[in-house]
């Protein structure tokens, strides 16, 4: 029988500019090991503000060989806004 192993990393950065506003970036990679040795990889960008009880976000996120394959249907990007009220 085929085995198939995995060799993953990940890292994620967030600096907060100040109380309302924060970017981050996070990036994830996962090669799979065995019959093809292909690298998934994940990352995304991201920015939030917010005043009083408003939140606003927005991701941008990009997606390399998603289930470890290189077909250009395995590419995939991304952006998410999300606009939030707290009463």
């Amino acid at each position: 029988s085929t085995k198939t192993g995995y060799d993953n990393t990940g890292y994620g950065i967030v600096f907060a500019i100040n109380d309302d506003l924060s970017i981050s970036y996070n990036n994830y990679e996962s090669e799979q090991q065995g019959t093809t040795e292909t690298t998934l990889e994940a990352s995304s960008y991201q920015i939030a503000w917010s005043s009083g009880g408003l939140s606003v976000r927005l991701a941008e996120q990009t997606v390399d060989n998603k289930n470890y394959t290189t077909v250009a249907a395995s590419q995939r990007d991304a952006t998410t806004i999300s606009v939030a009220l707290a009463f």
